[in-house]
């Protein structure tokens, strides 16, 4: 069950929606939705994420892991369910640097580009037998397993709302997963490799209120559960933080980001389910123009 800070993370996007909305509320209803052809608001005189048109974040991010497979055989046979941070020795500590990319084709459009890799090794000796894909490996048998996790998402959003101190987007985005399950009894030949790799989509929303002249909140989300035929996928990435415009090209900024994803593929080979959840702070740098 998620914690509660991630349910406090869920409520942004909805808690910025309704912020945005009752800003906008003098305007006629029928110019919440301005074609292509309709000049945008004059942006404001002071630079702010709603006017940037290019902008490049590099962050460090605290995350916290946690990882749950179940490999099945071949035969059909059903996998040990295990966590790989309490079974299998690995980190649930994922500190590292992280990088987004924004470009704004247009006034109304954006396109938002993140880049995630996570890499953990682990080593232990077994308490109990675990049954991994084709092979089972025995109690007190020492065992180094390797799992990775790669994603890149393009978010694409329209802004329906905008203004000198609002923006609200909704769109799509897709998100090209590879993961990657390695378990391998040390000096054997015992070895097992589960793999998969694919696209995935999801409905999602970007938000931007200016607090003050130099001060911003954003938040934005992604869901998506999908189910087609042997499988199915979820995915959701919650993300809310509050800049701060030190200079007209540069921010700086602290941030909060939970994401869970999940695949599960039944009655193949191979097959089974592999679920990670990372969520964490961030502190980030903001170069836009």
């Amino acid at each position: 069950m998620p914690r509660v800070g991630h349910r406090a993370l869920l409520l942004a996007p909805p808690l910025l929606a309704a912020a945005l909305a009752v800003h906008a509320a003098p305007i006629p209803p029928a110019s919440f939705v301005v074609s292509d052809d309709s000049p945008p608001p004059a942006p404001p005189a002071n630079p702010s994420p709603i006017t940037d048109h290019l902008a490049l974040e590099a962050l460090f991010y605290w995350g916290r892991v946690s990882t749950f497979g179940q490999f099945d055989s071949g035969k059909g046979i059903v996998g040990t369910p295990l966590s790989a941070e309490n079974d299998l020795g690995l980190s649930n500590q994922a500190y590292q640097p992280r990088f987004e990319l924004m470009f704004r084709l247009r006034p109304r459009h954006r396109l938002r580009v993140n880049f995630f890799d996570l890499r953990r090794n682990g080593s232990t000796v077994l308490n109990s037998t675990i049954l991994f894909g084709d092979q089972t490996f025995q109690i007190s048998q020492p065992l180094n397993s390797t799992i990775n996790w790669r994603q890149m998402d393009i978010t694409y959003t329209y802004s329906f709302l905008r203004g000198e101190r609002y923006e609200l987007g909704a769109g799509l985005a897709l998100h090209l997963l590879e993961t990657e399950a390695i378990a391998q009894v040390p000096g054997t030949a015992q070895r097992v490799d589960y793999n998969q790799a694919g696209p995935f989509a999801t409905v999602a929303l970007d938000g931007t209120y200016l607090i003050a002249k130099r001060w911003s909140f954003n938040a934005r989300a992604n869901y998506m559960h999908l189910t087609v035929n042997n499988f199915s996928g979820e995915l959701e990435d919650y993300h809310a933080d509050v800049q701060y415009r030190w200079r007209r090209n540069f921010a700086v900024g602290a941030g909060y980001d939970y994401s869970q994803a999940q695949v599960d593929i039944r009655n193949r080979d191979p097959s089974g389910i592999v679920q990670l959840r990372i969520n964490g702070p961030q502190l980030f740098l903001r170069v836009s123009y």
